[in-house]
């Protein structure tokens, strides 16, 4: 049984716990629309909210559903994962009811699962998304970003996914980028179970990891090609920038892993200093090697980052840029009306005649000859 459990909070939420259930994690969603999370028919283990029907991308519906249900809801997630020692809850940040609710629900289950760590998958969306949208991203990043006790949180970056794919659909992009989360996340698992003579990366190496506060990223990097070590570092560098995560923009990685699989005569390319020259050293760095006949490859994973504000602040510049017109829009919605300028011809009107009581008989006379 897998380690590492997934709680899949909203539509997206969901959908990344249905492919996590697939590589066999534990797993769970909570949704405020049943007909969302029907079609992630793996998912064994759901909540919907009763009474509500979806939050629109309201993330003050998805917190109030929350706050009204959130005893029975820390309920059911505690009855749903057994044996983890890491819970992620995954969530877009620009919907209603995952970003709406996993702040509160993170914060919420750092006291209610005492000896479980508490982490999350964040989806970033692209940057072309409506006012809306980045309104809600940037408040729910600002959120996660003050939880004091919080572990890992992998920013998935769908403008990562864009760049790498321009000409494919949202629905593409999408399934592509939480594929690609929870494969990352599998492959680190799937290391931890194997052995080496030359250094083993085992499941405690990951949790040091993992439980780290801050921006955490996982890549690979196939270095069959390389003749030096500064080539090698150089692909490195490379499956950072294209990985499906935020980019790095800053140094201050705080735990690291480095871990090597292939022929043992390309292992001597790794060198630490020159890996790191750009980030800075980590605090502790904790290393496997797994000699093999597969391609070259060095998967790193780079925890404690601190939250990449030049990508966060893309999704706010086109807000501060269009305040004015914004603004105007909302203060429309609250004032607009229209007054004609014929209500005087409202008297103008032609009333019908009042029907005369009488009977037949006397109708009848009167119009003889």
């Amino acid at each position: 049984m897998k380690s590492i459990g997934i709680l899949g909070v909203g539509q997206a939420g969901g959908n990344i716990a249905e492919i996590a259930t697939t590589l066999g994690f534990q797993t769970a969603l909570i949704n405020t629309n049943q007909r969302d999370g029907v079609v992630n028919t793996r998912v064994e283990k759901k909540y919907f909210v009763p009474g509500y029907n979806g939050a629109g991308q309201d993330r003050s519906i998805g917190l109030r559903a929350f706050q009204e249900n959130y005893r029975e809801i820390i309920d059911f997630i505690k009855e749903s994962f057994k044996n983890i020692k890491l819970l992620l809850v995954a969530f877009s940040t620009d919907g209603g009811t995952g970003s709406g609710m996993s702040p509160l629900i993170i914060e919420l289950l750092l006291d209610q699962l005492p000896g479980i760590n508490i982490g999350a998958i964040a989806i970033l969306p692209e940057r072309n998304v409506l006012a809306g949208n980045r309104i809600n991203a940037s408040e729910c990043i600002e959120e996660i970003s003050k939880i004091k006790a919080i572990s890992s949180v992998f920013l998935v970056d769908n403008d990562q996914m864009r760049k790498i794919n321009p000409q494919s659909s949202k629905h593409q992009i999408y399934l592509s980028s939480n594929q690609k989360v929870m494969e990352a996340i599998n492959n680190v698992l799937r290391i931890t179970q194997k052995s080496s003579f030359y250094g083993n990366f085992d499941e405690s190496d990951l949790m040091n990891i993992l439980n780290t506060r801050g921006v955490t990223i996982i890549s690979s990097a196939t270095i069959t090609d390389a003749k030096t070590t500064s080539d090698a570092s150089r692909e490195i560098h490379q499956s950072w920038v294209h990985s499906i995560f935020c980019p790095v923009e800053s140094t201050g990685v705080i735990r690291a892993g480095l871990i090597y699989e292939g022929p043992e005569n390309l292992s001597k390319l790794i060198h630490v200093p020159s890996i790191f020259e750009s980030i800075g050293e980590p605090l502790q760095l904790f290393e496997g090697t797994y000699f093999s006949e597969t391609d070259p490859t060095i998967t790193t994973i780079l925890a404690g980052f601190s939250f990449p504000t030049r990508r966060l602040q893309s999704l706010e510049d086109s807000l501060e840029k269009n305040k004015d017109r914004l603004q105007n829009l909302v203060n429309k919605e609250l004032s607009q009306r229209y007054e004609s300028r014929v209500s005087w011809a409202s008297n103008l009107k032609a009333n019908k005649p009042e029907k005369q009581p009488g009977s037949v008989a006397s109708k009848v006379s009167k119009n003889q000859k």
